[in-house]
């Protein structure tokens, strides 16, 4: 056995329960089932609940046997032979994180990128060569877990790429032991429990709890597992200039990235991220399906006050909104009021970004669907989607990275001078070797005040390429209510952008700028200003008065603090407070979470706040019209006369 398990102290060996015969599945007959059957006895008198065995995956036998030991209260032990190779477990226990043997089937699926990982319950069968001598194998696994028993979602593999032990983390998509999507409660959620949160002893914008998890090594023993995921491999990049670390989530659409001084501490954040990013589909929310907005005009935010499209944009070719009137069947998902007003429901894909109605709960269809062939009554990104180890917690990142787009967005389109921070006042010293490194490569740094009528310190970093034409420029954004960190962090995303290798030659994006609705995708906001002839449209914002950087935002992080007192709630509060402040009172949440985030203590919220200025990516994509505190905002600048979509932001 593996010394790192023979050498651990023995667990505690759990009280054997009535249940001491084996289950024989229909998939295994004759002699192999007596022999099977005898040598595993031992193991299923050794520990409570109930232990099945069966050749081959069998979805409806693991199902009736996770079922009746469910009913029954009781822990349940699956063993599964294949030809080469059987699984122990994993030991299913009823209510804890574990996972059961559907979880590891189409995880293992999953990360493996199995063409029926989208289909859990079709059998499949498993080329391997056939070892012969796997019983005799099992003597001493049996004397391994008799020392050192199975916890709830542990599984032991004997005789595979590897014989040594996995935690299989429950599956929101498991068609064995969690909710059909089909029999989800429709009804409108009870009003949102907000809750006291104590903040942690940096600030009030993290529970006290949630720290933990950032600790080095507690996500990865928790998360990734080569074999049955859900985070199949952690990868450092090695181009970066610093640590970033990149987690793969093979179930989610897309990978969690982080930034930081040291990988130890950019791990656990890129698997959050990844973790966040899986908030995205609705696979634990009800979806009321194909009704018109007049039907529900009463339980229901009105989608106009969303951002609308022109009529130019709706028959432009490159666009993927489908047109909709109040009496178009949509479908539409519930959103708690964080003001504790009823529950109202907004358009399904505003909700859940990656969620697409034509093809409604075939989340596989979603995954192998290129995002340039999918449809939308309102095209949305991840912007406002956040994750925190409580609702509280998730809601206030949302409402900060809301901040943030907004702010950017009517910057930009304003076009119009903004304060700039002095960088001599930037003393942090990470933020000053990100200073260093860009202006190694070459750029000058714009640090930008954009903070707009929602009061959070909002700054816009912008790189101008001083030595060569080409890449002219790149732009990030953070906010927050340290003004300290909030330039750090924006100068961390900058830092990547300048020091990523360029794959793209101005031929390739001019026709861009000659014609802007050429700008389809994400990357190519990024990509147009990279061209020199986009250059004046980006330095319209430069020229105004210089600042430092505790003079832009002379009352943070304190008045946060101050407001907070040490509550995560109380700052949830106070933010929402800033929105109201500028017009935007009615705040909703949408809960992301599912029961992979709660099981590691973590939840993700979606905010959405009616009026807010979104972002989109793709210029037939834009929802700027219909937004009067937007056109306020355009009033007196020389966009007020343009038509929307105006020109495309260079938001990456």
């Amino acid at each position: 056995m593996p010394g790192e398990i023979m050498s651990a102290p023995a667990r505690p060996r759990p009280a054997p329960g009535p249940d001491t015969e084996v289950l024989s599945g229909p998939d295994l007959a004759g002699p192999a089932a007596r022999q099977w059957t005898q040598a595993l006895r031992p193991l299923a008198a050794a520990r409570p609940g109930s232990l099945s065995l069966n050749r081959g995956w069998n979805p409806d036998w693991e199902q009736e046997r996770v079922h009746a030991a469910s009913a029954a209260g009781r822990p349940h032990l699956s063993v599964r032979l294949f030809g080469g190779e059987v699984l122990i477990g994993p030991y299913w226990v009823p209510g804890a994180e574990g996972g059961c043997a559907g979880c590891a089937e189409l995880r293992s699926r999953v990360v493996a990128g199995h063409p029926l990982a989208a289909d859990p319950l079709r059998p499949v069968s498993r080329p391997a060569m056939r070892r012969p001598f796997l019983l005799e194998m099992l003597t001493p696994v049996l004397r391994n877990l008799d020392e050192f028993p199975l916890e709830a979602g542990e599984l032991y593999a004997l005789g595979g790429p590897s014989s040594r032990r996995h935690l299989v983390r429950r599956s929101a998509r498991c068609r064995v032991c969690a909710t059909d999507p089909a029999e989800l409660d429709p009804a409108p959620p009870a009003p949102l429990p907000l809750r006291r949160i104590p903040a942690a002893p940096d600030g009030p914008t993290r529970g006290v709890d949630g720290a933990a998890l950032l600790e080095p090594g507690r996500l990865r023993t928790r998360t990734v597992d080569p074999r049955f995921g859900p985070v199949d491999r952690v990868v450092r990049e090695a181009l970066p200039p610093y640590a970033m670390s990149v987690a793969s989530l093979p179930d989610s659409l897309a990978m969690g990235f982080a930034r930081a001084g040291t990988f130890a501490d950019a791990e656990p954040v890129a698997i959050l991220e990844a973790y966040e990013r899986l908030g995205g589909f609705p696979h634990e929310a009800a979806v009321v399906g194909a009704v018109g907005y007049r039907e529900v005009a009463d339980h229901a935010v009105d989608p106009d006050t969303l951002g609308q499209y022109t009529a130019e944009q709706l028959a432009h070719p490159g666009s993927r909104v489908t047109p909709y009137t109040p009496e178009t069947p949509m479908d539409w998902v519930w959103a708690r009021d964080l003001h504790g007003g009823p529950s109202l429901l907004v358009p399904a894909e505003i909700g859940f970004y990656q969620y697409d109605h034509r093809f409604r709960r075939a989340y596989d269809t979603v995954r192998r669907t290129d995002s340039r062939q999918r449809t939308f009554h309102f095209h949305d990104s991840s912007s406002g989607c956040a994750l925190g180890s409580t609702p509280e917690e998730a809601v206030l990142h949302s409402l900060f990275e809301l901040a943030e787009r907004d702010a950017f967005l009517n910057a930009w389109h304003r076009a119009t001078p903004l304060p700039t921070i002095e960088l001599s006042s930037v003393k942090d010293p990470a933020a000053r070797r990100l200073l260093d490194l860009i202006d190694a490569r070459g750029f000058d740094v714009h640090l930008l005040v954009a903070t707009d009528d929602i009061d959070l310190p909002v700054i816009w970093s912008l790189a101008v390429n001083r030595e060569r034409p080409f890449p002219a420029s790149f732009s990030a954004a953070g906010s927050g209510p340290d003004p300290v960190t909030v330039a750090r962090t924006s100068l961390w995303e900058l830092a990547q952008l300048v020091t990523d290798p360029v794959t793209w030659t101005r031929e390739d994006i001019e026709p861009m700028f000659a014609d802007p609705w050429l700008v389809d995708q994400l990357h190519d906001h990024l990509k147009l200003y990279s061209l020199p002839e986009a250059l004046p449209r980006v330095t319209s914002v430069l020229g105004g008065p210089p600042v430092a950087l505790h003079h832009a935002f002379p009352t943070w992080p304190h008045r946060l603090r101050d407001a907070a007192r040490g509550d995560v709630r109380r700052a949830l509060d106070f933010t929402a407070g800033l929105f109201a402040d500028a017009g935007l009172e009615r705040v909703l949440t949408v809960d992301q979470s599912t029961r992979e985030h709660r099981d590691l203590g973590l939840a993700v919220a979606k905010a959405v706040v009616p009026g807010i200025t979104p972002m989109c990516f793709g210029q037939p994509q834009q929802r700027l019209t219909g937004l009067p505190r937007l056109a306020a905002a355009l009033a007196g600048t020389p966009a007020e006369n343009r038509t929307a979509p105006y020109d495309p932001h260079p938001f990456p």
